[in-house]
């Protein structure tokens, strides 16, 4: 079930926020085109907080060592990162944004 976590005029372009959802820490980001993306919000090589990090084109950046990770799909893109986070469904309903922790977007499909 999707939870309201915040209106979207609350994401700036290019930034990213640490929001909970149900219990869970997520990285809301809204890209420089727009995008809205919900990730969760520790990094995979250590547990350092993604919403701290920088937006980078299609990437968050972990500020502590670098690791990238895709916004659309979690995978990890650099080291020393090389497991992905988990990327939930975010819905944007009247200006709200709403994000469902119970299941993961399924990014199997995705090539790269």
């Amino acid at each position: 079930m999707a939870t309201r976590v915040c209106a979207e005029s609350e994401l700036e372009l290019g930034e990213a926020i640490k929001v909970m959802v149900d219990g869970v820490a997520v990285a809301l980001v809204k890209d420089s085109a727009g995008n809205c993306f919900a990730l969760g919000d520790m990094c995979s090589h250590a547990d350092i907080s993604l919403s701290d990090g920088f937006v980078e084109g299609d990437d968050l950046a972990c500020w502590a060592h670098g690791g990238r990770f895709e916004l659309s799909t979690g995978r990890a893109r650099t080291l020393p990162a090389s497991e992905p986070v988990p990327v939930y469904p975010l819905t944007i309903i009247d200006g709200d944004v709403y994000v469902d922790v119970t299941t993961q977007v399924d990014v199997s499909s995705y090539v790269g």
